[in-house]
C-alpha cells in the first residue's frame, strides 16, 4: 500500500480532514474543533477502507484527549490513522497530526482520539422500558433556544436538540434530529443525534454539577442500526455514579418508536477550560427564582413507603412499550387527554415496583401489571408478582405521582386555582370554611389543602370522592401538614408544594397486616 509506514504490529494511514463549512459551528472558546463523534466517523471510515470486514460498529475505550483545531483557509487537514492490531483481534485506532514548532523546528506528532473496534462484543441490554422512555423527578423544561443560546452556544448546524429538554436528577430526555450537511460516508450512522446528546449531558452537568463539560472519555458505543440523515431520535441520558468534576452518563438513543439505535456507555464529561468556561446563573441547581423545583419529595414519604413523581412531559409515546397486556387494553381505550397521565400512573408504579423489589431493572417491565382486576384501581405488585402493598396514584396537569405503603395510603396532587374557593360549599362543612377563612395562607392555598386531603383520604380508604366530602373534616390546615378526622379517627396530611401545585399525602399508618386481603384497596381519579 503506497505512503504507508508499517512497524511490527502497527500501520498508520493517512488520513485528510475536510474542513466543510458548517463545522465552523462547533467552537470551543471561539475557535472550531473536530467534534468527537465526527473524528469517530473519520476512524471508522479509515479503518474499514483498511480492512473491508471490520465491525466498526462496536468500539470501546475511547479517549477524546486533545481538540484537533480547524483550518478553514485550507480544505483538507492532513492526518494520520494509526491502527494497531491487538491479539484478540481488536483494532486500536488512533487519530493523530503533526506539527512542527515554528521556533526550534521540532515536529511533534499529537493524538487527538483513541478508540478500539472489539471482536465479539455483546450487544449492551437496554434499561427496563420504563426508565427508558420516560424520566422520573422534579425538574423543568429547558427550551432549545436557551440551550443553544447560553449553555452550549454552537452555531445552527449543530443545534440538533429539537424540542424541549427534560431534566431532572435522575437524568434528561428529549428529542434529537440528524440534519443533512451533504456528507456522503456516515459509517457509524448520522453523528448528529449523538453530538446533540452529548449537549443534553452537558446541560444536566451544568445543572447539577456546575460545570461545563465535554466529552473526554467513553466505555464503549454500540450501533444497534445506524441513525439515518433527516430523521428523528429519542435520546435519554442516564447519570451514572461519579466525582464531581467528571460526571459519567450512558445514553441511549432510540427512534421515536422506541427502537433502539445506539448505545453510548460510560460517557465521561469534563471542564476543559481550566474553569474558565462556567454555567450562567439561571441554571444553578438552587437558583433563586425556581428554588423548590427540585427539592425531593422526602417530606411525603413515610415510614416503609416509598414515593415516584414524574414531569408528564417527561413521558413518552414510546413508554407504551412498558406496558402489559391489560394496560395496552385500558389505554388504547381511552381518549388522547387521559392517555398520558394513564401511561405516567402506570410508569410510576412498575419504578416504585422495582425500589420495593431491591431496585429489580431485571423484571420486564410488561410483566409489571399495574392495574387491579376491575381495571380501575392502581396496584403496585413486587416484580415477583406478590401484592403486599397499598398504593395510590394521582396526576394534574403536570406531574403525575404514585406512592406504596404498608398501610392505608392515599395521594393527590392539585395546582392552586381560584376555583377551590368557589365550590367550598359542595365539598367543605361549615367549620372547614370558617378555617379558610381565618388561614394566614390565604383562601386559595388553604382551600386547595381542603380540597386534596380529601381527594387523599377517599383514596385510602375506598370511599367515592362525595363520600369524602361529607365524612371527612379537615380540623387543621398547615402549609405542609394539616389534620383530619374520619369515624372519630385523627390523621395526618402532609403536604409539599412544587411551584404552583401542592402534594398531599395520608398515610394512615395502619399495621397493613390487618387488612391484607384488600390489596390496596384505593382509587385513581383523572
Amino acid at each position: 500500500m503506497g505512503g504507508v509506514s508499517q512497524i511490527a504490529e502497527r500501520v498508520r494511514l493517512p488520513l485528510e480532514i475536510r474542513t466543510a463549512s458548517y463545522l465552523k459551528d462547533h467552537r470551543f472558546q471561539g475557535k472550531a474543533v473536530l467534534p468527537a463523534v465526527h473524528a469517530m466517523q473519520r476512524l471508522a471510515a479509515s479503518a474499514l477502507a483498511w480492512q473491508p470486514d471490520l465491525n466498526v460498529r462496536a468500539l470501546k475505550h475511547a479517549r477524546f484527549s486533545r481538540f484537533l483545531y480547524l483550518n478553514f483557509d485550507d480544505p483538507i487537514i492532513p492526518a494520520i490513522n494509526e491502527i494497531e492490531r491487538k491479539p484478540d483481534g481488536g483494532v486500536v485506532s488512533r487519530l493523530l497530526t503533526k506539527m512542527r514548532s515554528e521556533k526550534s523546528g521540532i515536529t511533534r506528532i499529537h493524538t487527538h482520539v483513541e478508540l478500539e473496534f472489539s471482536i465479539g462484543s455483546p450487544e449492551p441490554t437496554p434499561p427496563p422500558a420504563d426508565e427508558l422512555f420516560s424520566l422520573q423527578g422534579i425538574g423543568c423544561d429547558i427550551q432549545p433556544d436557551e440551550i443553544y443560546g447560553s449553555l452550549v452556544p454552537f452555531g445552527p448546524s449543530f443545534q440538533n436538540i429539537a424540542e424541549p429538554l427534560m431534566v431532572t436528577a435522575h437524568g434528561a430526555i428529549t428529542t434529537v434530529k440528524a440534519p443533512d450537511h451533504g456528507a456522503s460516508v456516515y459509517p457509524l450512522g448520522s453523528p448528529f443525534p449523538l453530538d446533540a446528546a452529548f449537549h443534553a449531558a452537558c446541560v444536566w452537568g451544568q445543572r447539577y454539577h456546575g460545570i461545563v463539560g465535554f466529552p473526554v472519555a467513553l466505555e464503549a458505543r454500540h450501533l444497534f442500526r445506524p441513525t439515518k440523515t433527516g430523521d428523528t431520535y429519542l435520546a435519554r441520558i442516564l447519570p451514572r455514579k461519579s466525582s464531581h468534576d467528571r460526571p459519567v452518563f450512558d445514553i441511549w438513543i432510540t427512534d421515536t418508536e422506541g427502537t433502539p439505535h445506539e448505545a453510548a456507555l460510560g460517557v465521561m464529561m469534563q471542564d476543559v477550560s481550566a474553569g474558565r468556561m462556567t454555567p450562567p446563573d439561571w441554571i444553578a441547581h438552587h437558583r433563586p427564582d425556581d428554588q423548590s423545583v427540585d427539592q425531593d419529595l422526602r417530606p411525603l414519604s413515610g415510614a416503609g413507603s416509598e414515593h415516584c413523581v414524574m414531569e408528564l412531559s417527561a413521558v413518552k409515546r414510546a413508554a407504551v412499550k412498558a406496558l402489559s397486556q391489560g394496560e395496552y387494553e385500558r389505554f388504547q381505550e381511552l381518549g388522547r387527554r387521559r392517555q398520558k397521565p394513564f401511561l405516567g400512573a402506570r410508569l410510576c408504579l412498575k419504578r416504585l415496583s422495582r425500589m420495593l423489589s431491591g431496585h429489580d431493572d431485571a423484571a420486564p417491565a410488561t410483566a409489571i401489571h399495574t392495574i387491579d382486576s376491575d381495571r380501575v384501581r392502581p396496584r403496585c405488585p413486587l416484580t415477583d408478582g406478590t401484592n403486599p402493598y397499598f398504593c395510590s396514584v394521582s396526576h394534574d396537569q403536570r406531574f403525575v405521582v404514585a406512592l406504596a405503603s404498608g398501610s392505608r395510603v392515599g395521594v393527590d396532587v392539585e395546582r392552586l386555582t381560584d376555583k377551590v374557593v368557589e365550590s367550598r360549599r359542595i365539598y367543605m362543612h361549615e367549620a372547614e370554611r370558617s378555617l379558610t377563612d381565618r388561614s394566614p395562607l390565604g383562601k386559595t392555598d388553604a382551600s386547595l389543602r381542603v380540597w386534596s386531603v380529601k381527594e387523599a383520604m377517599a383514596k385510602a380508604f375506598g370511599m367515592t370522592l362525595a363520600e369524602a366530602w361529607d365524612r371527612v373534616t379537615v380540623k387543621e390546615i398547615g402549609e405542609t401538614r394539616s389534620r383530619v378526622s374520619l369515624d372519630e379517627n385523627t390523621y395526618d396530611a402532609v403536604h409539599h408544594q412544587v411551584a404552583d401545585h401542592v402534594f398531599t399525602l395520608v398515610d394512615t399508618g395502619l399495621d397493613f397486616i390487618f387488612d391484607w386481603q384488600r390489596k390496596g384497596k384505593t382509587t385513581e381519579r383523572r
